[in-house]
């Protein structure tokens, strides 16, 4: 018994042995392998990281033991094969996160990413995978499916013109979190294909050709959903089962449909996402919003509605009704919200929770702003490009909470401290780009001031005569507060003069008017002298009064004598352009057209600042249009409802056939109905091509191109028009 028990120890004893010296010939084979292996002079090191980015390499460099994270970004491997990864066993033992974006992978060899045990974060994104060639789509897939035996988390797969989701035929995916498919080519989206998927959390499809989605299967851990700027049009894809009223999305939060082609949305479909916290439809061609569109999303806290300008019409009573809703964005939709068949009076009655509201690019007129003073909760409003001409001393006081107001690219022309009286809370305040041009000293409460952080009011009409010294003097006593240094945003540079014209685009703080330093004698005598000219205007209009038809039959009588009866007009060009718009579209003249032109040295003539009092408004077009080289016509929609719009039309297109189709510069703004077009309209559109203005930076460079070389067609500078003035009539008229 004894000799067994020693044989079979021997031979235990000898097992373990041998597989203890297995073991540490693999263990100092792999560190025999890369120890001495230095980091290669291209890239940059680290004791755990590699970065050969933007290194064109051709290959999977040999770098020091012990990395965890690799980026081989913006390099050259044509074809990755399993050799390449080889080099990765060993001293990429512990590597958990590899970036091969854009490195011009075409074709995977083998299963390359096999011994890559400990993965956790693949980028394969900008790489040219797919083309034409079939195999190149069976390699990706065969690639795929080599990632099974790592803890693969992130996967990102954008810009590789994957068109459907066969991709996933032999990879599991079952640690995926992260899943990125952005700019591929998928037109129809099945979400059977990820069914296997288990603990994904974050999807996202942004920017495919996905028109048809069938979303049965459902993806339960599923938080983060974009599908926008892609081609849905019918909304919203049914998330909810028809039968049941449930969804097998029962932990999704964010929701992104925006830049889509939704028309109708049908809110049957989506009730059943009581998760659900974010919704973005921005972007969308809908048309109506309908009642209780949101109202059983009882999770929902952010919705964003915006930017449908050419699209959206009404929104009803109850449409956004909702106990949740805390941020709540309605901008560039361009609706009239003093007119109720398009926004209801009691549209925000219904929201009791409502913290933030950004109304931006819309028109709240006079009157519109009225219906959200029911919303007392409100921490943030952005009234930015909202026509607000007045801002009245009660408005605010609704909103006791309010911390961050936006203000900027209105029409306001003055405000009282008292507007500001209630609004201790307030710590960012923006009112840029207005045509406010005496501000009060102090602009605001000091109350209000006590908390504030960001108080912008640059660019807006500053007139720099006396009462600036004391505005000047209020900002610098405030900046030398140690608390108070960045207040003022943008100042000094973006606070320039715009009156009196020897002083216009002056630095503020550089202003100094010549009249404010009178002595005390020259002060007295400027007022006797007022007193008396004063007095001499009243005597002779009194006595101007009294003898009034004898002086006009006087002068008629002289005027008709002299040259026959006839007067000669002659007119000069006194302007490089006269603009004519729409009083909507002022602030956009005014802030943007005007701005820049007079930048560029070009003379302007805007009726609202260049007319005279006391004209005859019809002498002053006719006169002024005669006295400009070209005629720029911002055509919109407020321009085609404008009768005084149609009339400069008509006496520009009368001008033009003296001097031109050149004449006549006609700027798109926004699209028009043909249907709403006058004749005069159509014909302009028949005849010459619009400059047309768009958002994107890149494209308003190619606008003021444009705009800038029609200005500057030949034209004869000497050039006069003479016509004759009649006296034999009532009205004076022109005889061409």
């Amino acid at each position: 018994m004894g000799q067994i028990l020693f044989f079979y120890g021997s031979v235990a004893i000898l097992v373990l042995f041998l597989v203890k010296g297995f073991e540490t010939v693999q263990v100092s084979s792999c560190q025999v392998d890369c120890k001495n292996i230095t980091c290669p002079v291209y890239c940059n090191c680290t004791e755990t990281r590699v970065s050969c980015h933007n290194k064109n390499l051709t290959y999977i460099p040999r770098v020091p033991c012990g990395i965890t994270h690799l980026n081989l970004s913006n390099s050259n491997i044509s074809i990755l094969s399993i050799n390449e990864i080889n080099n990765l066993t060993c001293s990429f033992e512990n590597l958990t996160h590899l970036s091969l974006r854009d490195c011009k992978i075409t074709l995977f060899v083998g299963d390359v990413f096999t011994n890559l045990k400990q993965l956790e974060v693949l980028d394969l994104s900008f790489n040219k995978l797919l083309s034409s060639q079939k195999e190149n789509f069976q390699t990706l897939q065969t690639a795929l499916g080599s990632l099974n035996g790592a803890p693969l988390r992130h996967l990102k797969l954008d810009h590789l013109l994957i068109q459907n989701g066969e991709i996933f035929k032999y990879f599991e995916g079952r640690n995926l979190t992260h899943l990125s498919m952005r700019e591929n080519q998928i037109i129809e989206f099945n979400d059977k294909i990820l069914q296997n998927f288990t603990k994904l959390v974050h999807l996202d499809l942004h920017d495919n050709w996905i028109n048809k989605i069938n979303l049965s299967s459902g993806i339960e851990t599923l938080e983060l959903f974009n599908l926008s700027h892609n081609q849905i049009n019918i909304f919203p894809p049914v998330f909810c089962d028809n039968q049941t009223g449930k969804t097998r999305y029962t932990h999704l939060k964010n929701l992104d449909l925006s830049w889509n082609q939704i028309i109708v949305p049908y809110s049957q479909n989506w009730n059943c996402l009581k998760t659900l916290e974010t919704l973005n439809l921005s972007r969308n061609d809908m048309e109506d919003i309908t009642n209780d569109s949101f109202t059983n999303l009882t999770s929902l806290r952010t919705l964003i509605l915006s930017e449908m300008r050419f699209s959206m019409r009404r929104i009803r009573r109850e449409a956004l009704k909702s106990d949740s809703l805390r941020c709540l964005d309605l901008s560039g939709n361009g609706l009239n919200f003093e007119n109720p068949k398009e926004v209801d009076d009691n549209v925000f009655l219904y929201m009791p929770s409502l913290t933030s509201l950004d109304v931006s690019d819309n028109d709240l007129g006079s009157d519109g702003a009225k219906i959200l003073t029911n919303l007392s909760h409100l921490e943030t409003l952005i009234m930015s490009h909202v026509y607000l001409r007045l801002l009245p001393d009660d408005f605010l006081g609704h909103f006791p909470n309010l911390r961050y107001l936006d203000l900027s690219r209105n029409k306001i022309e003055q405000f009282s401290l008292e507007a500001f009286q209630n609004v201790g809370k307030l710590e960012l305040l923006n009112m840029s780009d207005n045509l406010i041009s005496n501000f009060p000293v102090p602009p605001l409460p000091s109350a209000t001031l006590k908390n504030l952080k960001t108080f912008n009011f640059a660019y807006n009409y500053f007139i720099c005569d006396c009462e600036i010294v004391k505005l000047r003097k209020w900002i610098k006593n405030v900046l030398s507060d140690p608390n108070k240094t960045n207040l003022i945003s943008g100042y000094p540079d973006q606070y320039r003069c715009y009156k009196p014209q020897p002083l216009h685009q002056v630095l503020l703080k550089d202003a100094e008017p010549a009249h404010c330093k009178h002595t005390k004698y020259e002060l007295v005598l400027s007022v006797v002298c007022s007193v008396s000219i004063c007095f001499v205007c009243t005597v002779l209009i009194v006595v101007g009064y009294i003898y009034r038809w004898k002086i006009r039959l006087f002068l008629h009588t002289i005027a008709h004598k002299k040259d026959g009866g006839y007067h000669p007009l002659t007119y000069k060009f006194e302007y490089n352009t006269y603009v004519v718009y729409a009083e909507k579209d002022s602030a956009w003249v005014i802030h943007d057209l005007l701005k820049d032109l007079e930048e560029a040295k070009y003379k302007v003539y805007t009726k609202d600042r260049d007319s005279v009092p006391g004209v005859a408004r019809c002498d002053e077009i006719v006169d002024n249009i005669y006295k400009s080289k070209t005629v720029i016509l911002v055509l919109s929609k407020n321009f085609t409802a404008c009768q005084w719009c149609i009339y400069q039309l008509n006496v520009a297109q009368a001008r033009a056939v003296t001097l031109g189709p050149h004449f006549l510069i006609p700027v798109l703004l926004e699209g028009i109905d043909t249907k709403h077009m006058k004749k005069s309209v159509q014909h302009l559109f028949r005849t010459s091509t619009p400059i047309e203005w768009a958002r994107q930076s890149t494209k308003n460079k190619l606008f003021w191109t444009e705009l800038k070389t029609a200005l500057n067609a030949e034209l004869n500078d000497d050039f006069e028009e003479t016509g004759y003035q009649s006296y034999n009539g009532e009205y004076a008229s022109i005889v061409t």
